[in-house]
């Protein structure tokens, strides 16, 4: 690929690919096969399945290619056809423009062409379409070319069905396999045999899976973890509500405030991309009009007056910046205007415009992610429409979390037709997607403030970034060998360390060096090398007639070449990344033996489980020390390039050091409850924040103190937020504790957590015992390390840079330890 795929990206890749291969091995026996990729969206399902397409293609480490595979790719629209190849086309570095085949009505092949993709709407299969019509210019009708595929190519077609949730629904018993996408799963008598592999892709799965079961397929589902997606940062996190309080006239003045809401995006990104030496994102707003009136006119809503609040809002755009996707499909005059029509597809890459006008919906071929403000003119008895479009407009526009500016992981949405029981109704719709949308927080305007750094504040920032920080990596456990090798390669490619690939990879072969060193002279580990090339056969003598055989002479002969590769391979997909390959060839480079024995003493060596397990604990050992020996220079870099080295940390198999990297401006609730000395605050100076009464508490006794200069809320589960590791059953998880607090002593900045903590929590001791934990590391670089445990209305401190504190914290595990422990202290 051209990209580098996020970690759940290649985890569903890597499942996605053995999901196919097993389908075409099991096809061949003439059982009938399904895979089932469903995943949110905006996560990816077109790269992911182009990477899968790759390596069943090209083959990878584990696999040898299929170069005569061949793809048909079913989709209900032209457009959307479109926009996959051309996602593919500036995606893949291994599909080239002449493999993705577009099927129109000049096809005419006895077979799909091997080594393609080829693309299909299923419009041009109905009836009376020249496509599936034999003729004097025809050949082969489509539905012969599909036949003849299918036997020519056993095990090596595969019929992936896009957006799989549509035109699953059989009407009735009688009508199986009436639509065209039934046709493929369920064949067709007299036109098509059921395709022996069929791939499904969609963010709703539901119903292609329920027609799956009804047939005798077996069905390989691959699922994505929705939270995964989230976490990676190609959706925004947050949708902000803007509607009037109050039932009047408001739809223009809105318009204006949407308005207003590009130009701070426009100027936000701006600014951001210039600091980062990025290309620039030019946002969009999207106006979602009202449909056709009765006389006639293009919509009930006046985009012609429209036009006109937009033009002294943002100044005298030229014509080319206003554009349409009505269905219409042409430039469409408009007052004074000439509106342009552009295709759905076509926006994302037009430059020019900056206004969309579009009526019911933009979802048929609609993927881009610079539409950053949306405001819509429509009645609140159209809410699906919009969370339809909103499900779209959340995809971020670098594919990634923006940590510096929060305000750039966010939508605002301007609906004036709206009153606070429908906007409730969006709310709910939002907030529970039922269509595959992605899961994002719904937010009112109102609730909504921003946070700008205080003046005079570096210096507090610089003392919180110097501070320890964790990140625990998620129950998935990731490959610490491709953790190490995909550090290496950005090491490389960064200039941070050019020999750095040489020495992952001499790290992991030395680990397989030093065993084989260890076990060559192994009597045991002769015999079985020796064991593994030779079989023994023995012969049955059947004499006809008779009840059963006689024993005969029995034989050995030597391993098959093609069979001694089978146990090379697999000892390569546990090993992975090629590491198999690269030592055997220094083992058969030395001239010291030959090819096959090399690869069985590899195989042999890897039969241990304990080996293992040492060449990923190495890999560990290797990126941890990478990370803090490149992280000043990787703190250097912009914040595009630090992200893949955060995606790294967070394929840690235990919980890791991490460098704290605070944003320049926030977003959070806003509230009645105003702070001084946060190092966070609003246009008035202050931070907006609403705390239970033992919080308030703990922070007006902490700001009241003279030697306290700035305090920081730690906010939970943020990617700037200082992360403490605890563990729970052996699984490790992520807590924040609540305060950082800045004193100034003496000219020299230190730095308090203070963290109030009930003790009737589920989780409370297991909390109190990780805390203790990060103390006993690194109390020396905190002036305290508080925990305050809360019963009732009664509150204990117990700091823990103490070490006889800390060590009657750290074995808490029960809640009736904790609770004594509590009791006991004064």
């Amino acid at each position: 690929m051209k990209i580098i795929l996020k970690d759940f990206q290649e985890a569903a890749v890597s499942k996605l690919v053995r999901h196919l291969r097993g389908a075409s091995r099991d096809s061949l026996s003439g059982d009938r096969q399904s895979v089932c990729l469903s995943s949110t969206t905006g996560s990816g399902k077109t790269v992911m399945l182009t990477r899968a397409i790759e390596l069943i293609l090209d083959g990878d480490d584990e696999h040898v290619p299929i170069k005569d595979a061949t793809f048909l790719w079913v989709t209900d629209d032209p457009q959307l056809n479109e926009q996959t190849r051309k996602k593919m086309v500036a995606t893949s570095s291994i599909l080239k423009s002449e493999q993705l085949v577009v099927v129109d009505a000049s096809f005419d092949e006895e077979t799909l062409i091997p080594g393609a993709v080829h693309f299909i709407n299923i419009q041009k299969l109905g009836k009376e379409k020249n496509l599936i019509t034999p003729g004097d210019k025809r050949t082969y009708s489509f539905w012969e070319t599909i036949r003849n595929t299918i036997d020519m190519l056993p095990g090596k077609f595969f019929v992936v069905i896009d957006e799989a949730h549509r035109g699953m629904i059989e009407e009735t018993a009688q009508e199986e396999a009436a639509t065209i996408v039934q046709k493929f799963i369920k064949g067709s008598p007299g036109e098509v045999p059921a395709v022996p592999i069929v791939v499904g892709i969609s963010a709703t799965p539901e119903r292609f899976n329920r027609l799956i079961v009804g047939t005798s397929r077996a069905n390989r589902p691959v699922d994505v973890d929705v939270a995964d997606v989230r976490e990676s940062g190609l959706i925004k996190d947050t949708i902000v509500l803007h509607h009037p309080k109050r039932e009047q006239p408001a739809d223009m003045t809105l318009l204006r405030e949407a308005a207003s809401a590009l130009k701070r995006f426009t100027a936000q990104w701006a600014g951001y991309c210039a600091a980062q030496e990025e290309f620039t994102v030019q946002p969009l707003l999207i106006v979602q009009v009202e449909d056709s009136g009765s006389k006639g006119a293009i919509s009930e809503t006046d985009i012609a007056e429209a036009i006109r609040m937009l033009r002294n809002e943002l100044g005298d755009f030229v014509s080319s910046a206003f554009a349409h996707s009505f269905q219409e499909g042409t430039t469409l005059t408009i007052g004074a205007d000439e509106v342009r029509y552009i295709a759905p597809s076509e926006i994302q890459n037009d430059f020019d415009v900056r206004v969309i006008f579009f009526k019911s919906s933009l979802n048929t071929g609609w993927d881009c992610p610079r539409a950053e403000v949306m405001m819509s003119f429509r009645t609140a008895a159209d809410f699906t429409y919009i969370a339809q479009l909103v499900g779209r407009m959340v995809r971020a526009p670098l594919a990634r979390r923006i940590v510096d500016n929060e305000l750039l992981n966010t939508v605002p949405l301007y609906l004036p037709h709206y009153d606070s029981k429908a906007l409730q109704r969006i709310i709910s719709k939002l907030s529970k997607p039922d269509d595959g949308a992605p899961p994002i927080d719904i937010e009112k305007s109102d609730d909504v403030v921003e946070l700008q750094r205080a003046l005079e504040s570096d210096r507090y920032f610089a003392a919180l970034s110097a501070l320890p920080s964790y990140v625990v990596p998620r129950r998935r456990k990731a490959n610490q060998v491709r953790r190490l090798m995909k550090f290496a390669r950005l090491l490389t490619n960064d200039g941070i360390d050019v020999n750095a690939v040489a020495t992952a990879r001499d790290t992991l072969t030395g680990v397989l060096n030093a065993e084989y060193e260890r076990q060559k002279n192994d009597p045991r580990f002769k015999e079985m090398i020796e064991g593994k090339r030779r079989i023994a056969i023995e012969a049955i003598n059947w004499d006809v007639g008779a009840l059963a055989g006689r024993t005969g002479s029995s034989t050995e002969i030597d391993i098959a070449a093609e069979n001694v590769e089978d146990l090379f391979e697999a000892t390569g997909r546990r090993l992975n990344e090629g590491l198999h390959k690269i030592w055997w060839r220094d083992r058969v480079n030395n001239g010291s033996v030959d090819r096959e024995k090399a690869k069985l003493e590899l195989f042999a060596l890897c039969t241990d489980p304990s080996l293992i397990k040492r060449v990923e604990s190495s890999a560990q050992e290797r990126v941890q020390s990478w990370l803090s020996a490149h992280r000043t220079a990787i703190s250097g870099l912009d914040e595009g390039s630090r992200a893949q080295y955060t995606e790294i940390r967070n394929l840690a198999a235990s919980p890791e050091l991490s460098p704290l990297v605070y944003p320049a401006a926030l977003q959070a609730r806003a509230s009645d409850g105003r702070w001084a000395k946060h190092l966070y605050v609003s246009a008035d100076g202050d931070y907006q924040a609403d705390f239970n009464n033992v919080e308030r508490a703990v922070l007006n006794q902490e700001i009241g103190r003279s030697d306290v200069s700035a305090w920081l809320r730690n906010v939970d589960r943020k990617p700037w937020a200082l992360c403490v590791p605890y563990d729970v059953d052996g699984e490790d998880r992520a807590m924040y504790p609540d305060f950082l607090v800045v004193r100034d002593k003496d000219g020299q900045l230190i730095v308090d957590i203070i963290d109030p903590h009930a003790i009737s929590l589920a989780d409370a001791p297991a909390k109190a015992a990780g805390l203790a934990k990060f103390a006993a590391k690194h109390a020396d670089r905190f002036g305290r390390i508080e925990l305050i445990m809360v019963d009732g209305s009664t509150t204990k401190t117990f700091d823990l840079t103490s070490e006889t504190v800390r060590n009657r914290v750290r074995g808490l595990k029960l809640h009736n330890e904790m609770k004594r422990l509590f009791d006991e202290a004064p």
